[in-house]
């Protein structure tokens, strides 16, 4: 990095109040000039808040050939002034790329009920990124479909991957997400197939997949079902209609 753009992050230090933000567009085809940036900015005292990626829309041919290589779009990296900054912590060496890729494919569809290939690739570049795993991901997985196939449901049509019919998930994710992953995929099942649940009927058809893990009281699995369905009978369960079921987060 030039010693011009390092002044520039002193000064936004500088002028910064404690609890502002700082944000750089990034779309820089080698990943060290994002580790670079980030460095800087930890040095000076910035503590990394994560990176989004803002796509542009298009998939480019070169990305397809080089899914780790060419970002789709760009990422907003931020940062933050706070008082006792937390500095990102890269990968060991000789961690199992394959448990990272499993457990980010798992929460990432978690979140979206389904996610396409080049979602998959764009998250586990910033993992890639802030880790510091990205070379050896390259390396090791230059083309993940195979991997995916293998461990994933794929529906041709939507090209989304999905956790497959009555598999647990392999890796820890979050509670309130495992659950809300569950129950939206059995009342979708339900919907297709023009039936209604009651509440006992749901618990016994997801519980059994989240035992992996913390398993959650049928309280918290009520908490969830109101936030994804609503009731058509004293009873009976189904999915909110559309404009109604709020987006995952």
């Amino acid at each position: 990095m030039k010693l011009k753009q390092t002044d520039r992050i002193q000064e936004m230090y500088r002028i910064l109040k404690f609890d502002c933000w700082m944000s750089f567009v990034f779309a820089h085809k080698d990943p060290e000039f994002w580790h670079l940036i980030v460095e800087t900015a930890e040095k000076c005292g910035f503590e990394y808040a994560g990176a989004v990626k803002q796509s542009n829309g298009q998939t480019s041919f070169k990305k397809r050939q080089n899914p780790f290589t060419v970002l789709s779009g760009q990422l907003i990296i931020n940062f933050k002034k706070v008082r006792k900054p937390k500095y990102i912590m890269k990968a060991a060496l000789g961690m199992n790329t394959g448990e990272i890729i499993i457990q980010t494919c798992e929460g990432i569809i978690a979140k979206n009920n389904g996610v396409t290939l080049e979602q998959i690739n764009d998250e586990l570049i910033i993992k890639g990124l802030e880790l510091g795993f990205l070379d050896l991901l390259k390396k090791e997985y230059s083309d993940l479909t195979p991997f995916l196939l293998d461990t994933f449901d794929y529906d041709e049509k939507t090209e989304l991957f999905t956790i497959r019919k009555d598999q647990k998930f392999k890796t820890h994710v979050d509670l309130n997400l495992r659950v809300k992953y569950y129950l939206f995929s059995y009342l979708r099942r339900q919907e297709i197939e023009k039936k209604i649940s009651s509440f006992d009927e749901i618990v016994l058809n997801i519980l059994p997949l989240l035992k992996n893990g913390i398993t959650p009281e049928e309280q918290t699995i009520l908490n969830v079902l109101e936030d994804i369905a609503e009731q058509v009978s004293s009873q009976h369960w189904q999915l909110k209609q559309d404009g109604q079921l709020r987006l995952f987060i």
